[in-house]
């Protein structure tokens, strides 16, 4: 999934990317980083994506982290009186908020490593040898 979002997060400066799609190389580059606004984006819009979705259920945010199922999920299933459908549309739906929560929060650490994370420049650099080992790029003089 991580490619994709990054070709559909393209932009700017990373739009040059673009160019392997005709020799059908794209995905190989996106398979790592792009860039750090590249990450940041496709970050944003599926933590973005999931909060909208956690939205939908009528318990909150909070309440929902604080929990897999609101008070109300929790009494239906509590009920011996629960139709075994509707007993199963509650599991399906704590399901549901528990794996939106997951991918939030993985994508929430994935914010916190983007200061550590080899980009598509910093790569590029190395496999040419322009860059040092304390990463200080090498320019060359001409003699």
């Amino acid at each position: 999934m991580l490619p994709y979002l990054r070709l559909v997060a393209l932009g700017g400066t990373d739009a040059f990317l673009l160019e392997s799609v005709f020799r059908n190389t794209i995905w190989g580059h996106l398979e790592l980083p792009v860039s750090r606004a590249n990450e940041e984006a496709i970050c944003r819009v599926v933590r973005q994506a999931c909060k909208s979705a956690l939205s939908a259920y009528r318990t909150t945010v909070e309440e929902k982290i604080a929990c897999r199922c609101n008070a109300q999920d929790e009494k239906l299933m509590e009920g011996d009186n629960l139709d075994e459908r509707l007993r199963i549309a509650v599991c399906i739906r704590a399901g549901e908020k528990k794996v939106l929560q997951q991918i939030d929060g993985a994508f929430r650490e994935r914010e916190s490593e983007l200061d550590v994370l080899e980009y598509y420049q910093e790569r590029r650099l190395k496999d040419l040898g322009l860059v040092g080992e304390q990463g200080e790029i090498i320019f060359w003089e001409s003699k």
